[in-house]
């Protein structure tokens, strides 16, 4: 099965993506399964980035700007910029309403594959390396990962006024490591108006209503109830929350949050969410829905996604049954256990220059038998990673 490989296909593919949608709350499930692990040995440890040696945090910093700098031959842009164009590349297919990575039951194993990749990227540079992650519960995580040893400091020099609230101050990172990176301003987006963000990181860190911080434990308490995988990637992503009523309710939690709280956007409204929709203007790197891996801080932010959906399994959601399965056309191509997923579906797929900058040149040729599907990465033990929160089951 093929995400897309004609434009006749991507037409026909908009109809089904608008029929995706959640599960009921009371959908039966299958029996809980637990993993046997005992034959993984060796495995690379992600770690809470507040526990990072200083070595530690020195290496992962040394890995993400030598891969800023390293070029591959014939490419214009670095290696690192190769990822961020991946995730650009998303919104080609988004253009056509054909969605694998995101508010669908892909974004968990796309996310994870692409992870894997950039963290075996900066093996490459330091085989100690592995890729932290941000608990997002931790009052003192963000003091950490912003300190000017480790991701630089939060932005400076824009003030953002907010009528009845008063003046924030966000803009250019300058401190630390990121503060000289170069941003290719094609590939950095402004994903509400299309506009370039410019060739700078941009930061706004809790400017409300992304204020909120830290998320309270009392969210991720209930994201572990649930057993229907569907609404676990709801709620874990972001755009889903149960209310009071037990009743699924749309929402701008958790990771879609975690994204706001570095990037900040205008809103139209503070006493209420800010879904996509309320959002008027988005102000750094990290709330851009195309160019967020920019700020390596997205990275830490996707790596405590994969780290819960991961004790999530151990916790008796292990293996197929807990992932849609041939649902098509309910849940769409691109999204099923066996589908393959762009860019790692054998380079079947074609997307449309949607975007004004056009960045179809920019992304990175891969092999004809690279394909990937949710299926090859259910495992993370397999890929051969585990966190320091999982490691009991070892």
């Amino acid at each position: 099965m093929i995400l897309a490989c004609s434009l006749g296909l991507q037409v026909a593919y908009a109809h089904v993506e608008e029929r995706y949608q959640l599960p009921s709350l009371d959908t039966p499930v299958s029996v809980r399964v637990y993993p046997e692990v005992s034959l993984y040995t060796n495995l690379r440890v992600r770690k809470n980035a507040v526990n990072l040696t200083s070595k530690e945090k020195a290496a992962f910093v040394h890995a993400l700007n030598t891969l800023k700098n390293t070029y591959r031959k014939g490419s214009s842009i670095s290696i690192y910029d190769e990822f961020v164009s991946l995730h650009v590349g998303l919104m080609e297919f988004m253009s056509a309403k054909i969605n694998i990575a995101h508010a669908m039951p892909a974004f968990l194993p796309w996310h994870r594959e692409y992870l894997l990749r950039l963290e075996q990227a900066l093996q490459t540079i330091d085989p100690s390396v592995t890729v932290p992650y941000w608990d997002w519960t931790d009052a003192k995580a963000l003091d950490v990962i912003l300190r000017e040893d480790f991701l630089g400091s939060k932005g400076q020099g824009i003030i953002v006024k907010i009528p009845g609230v008063g003046n924030f101050e966000g803009g250019f990172v300058q401190t630390g490591a990121m503060a000289n990176w170069v941003l290719n301003e094609n590939l950095h987006i402004e994903p509400i108006h299309q506009s370039s963000l410019g060739t700078h990181l941009l930061r706004f860190v809790k400017i409300p209503p992304f204020d909120r911080y830290p998320i309270p434990q009392e969210k991720i308490a209930a994201l572990k109830k649930v057993d229907n995988y569907e609404i676990f990637r709801a709620l874990l992503e972001g755009d889903t929350s149960i209310d009071k009523s037990g009743n699924l309710v749309p929402d701008w939690t958790l990771h879609n949050y975690a994204h706001g709280i570095i990037g900040g956007a205008k809103v139209k409204y503070l006493n209420i969410l800010p879904f996509r929709d309320h959002q008027i203007q988005i102000l750094g790197t990290m709330n851009s829905i195309l160019s967020s891996p920019y700020d390596p801080i997205f990275w830490l932010n996707h790596s405590n996604v994969d780290r819960l959906w991961a004790e999530w399994q151990d916790d008796g959601h292990t293996g197929a049954n807990f992932y849609p399965k041939n649902q098509a056309p309910r849940v769409p191509l691109g999204n099923n256990l066996n589908d393959p997923m762009w860019p790692w579906d054998g380079n079947v797929s074609r997307q449309n220059n949607f975007i004004p900058q056009g960045i179809l040149s920019l992304l990175p040729k891969l092999a004809a038998d690279d394909v990937v599907t949710p299926a090859d990465v259910l495992d993370f033990r397999q890929l051969g990673y585990t966190y320091d929160t999982t490691l009991h089951k070892n």
